[in-house]
């Protein structure tokens, strides 16, 4: 499902004319589409009975929107990034805060 907005919106942006698909084109774009997802699943199938359960609970799983329970991310570096992005925010609004306290320095007369 992902896949195929993906490439709807790639084929849309660099068409050049903005353009709405014709029917024709809409149709092959689909069959193209329809080709990738089987080539997909086939390649899963070929992993092995063990990969292919994971890879395909997965596929089902990125698939479906109804699914139910927390959606939480398995990849510890994707992680450690979003923790890196909070810190380096808030680490950047205390500097702009901190900056902007300073006194001037008085003339004297």
């Amino acid at each position: 499902m992902a896949t195929r907005n993906a490439l709807k919106i790639v084929s849309r942006r660099f068409s050049g004319s903005g353009k709405v698909l014709s029917e024709e084109e809409r149709a092959a774009e689909n069959v193209f589409i329809k080709k990738m997802e089987k080539e997909k699943l086939e390649k899963i199938a070929q992993q092995g009975p063990v990969q292919a359960a994971g890879s395909a609970s997965e596929v089902k799983a990125s698939g479906a929107s109804a699914e139910s329970g927390p959606k939480v991310s398995e990849d510890k570096y994707r992680n450690y990034a979003v923790v890196a992005g909070v810190v380096t925010i808030f680490g950047g609004i205390g500097w702009y805060l901190k900056a902007g306290r300073k006194k001037q320095p008085q003339a004297q007369e």
